[in-house]
C-alpha cells in the first residue's frame, strides 16, 4: 500500500511538472500569436491604406483622362479654326493675286 501511494505521489508530481511545462509552453506559444496577430493586424491595415491611395489615383487619372479628352476636343476645334483661317486666307491671298495682276494687264 505505501508503495502504492508513492507511486501515486510520484506520478502526481510527474504530473504536476508537465502541466508546469505545458502551461509555460503555452505562455511561449500564446505570446508568439500575439506578436504574429499583431504584425497581421499591422498588414492589414497597411494594405487597407494602400487600396485607399489606389482609389485615390484611379479618380485622379479619370480626372486626368477627362481633362485630356477636353483639351484633344479643344485643339481639334483649333485645328479646324486654322484650317478654316487657313483657307480664308488663302482665297484672299488669290483674290488680291488676280486684282493685281488684272490691274497690270489692264495698264499694260
Amino acid at each position: 500500500m505505501e508503495r502504492t501511494m508513492l507511486f501515486i505521489l510520484e506520478q502526481q508530481a510527474q504530473l504536476t511538472v508537465s502541466m508546469g511545462e505545458l502551461t509555460e509552453s503555452l505562455d511561449r506559444l500564446t505570446e508568439k500569436v500575439d506578436k504574429v496577430s499583431d504584425k497581421v493586424d499591422r498588414t492589414a491595415d497597411g494594405i487597407n491604406s494602400l487600396l485607399a491611395i489606389a482609389e485615390i489615383h484611379d479618380r485622379e487619372i479619370a480626372a486626368l483622362r477627362e481633362s485630356v479628352s477636353a483639351v484633344t476636343e479643344s485643339v481639334s476645334a483649333i485645328d479646324e479654326r486654322g484650317r478654316q483661317t487657313e483657307e480664308s486666307l488663302n482665297a484672299l491671298i488669290n483674290t488680291v493675286e488676280r486684282y493685281i495682276s488684272e490691274r497690270r494687264n489692264g495698264n499694260s
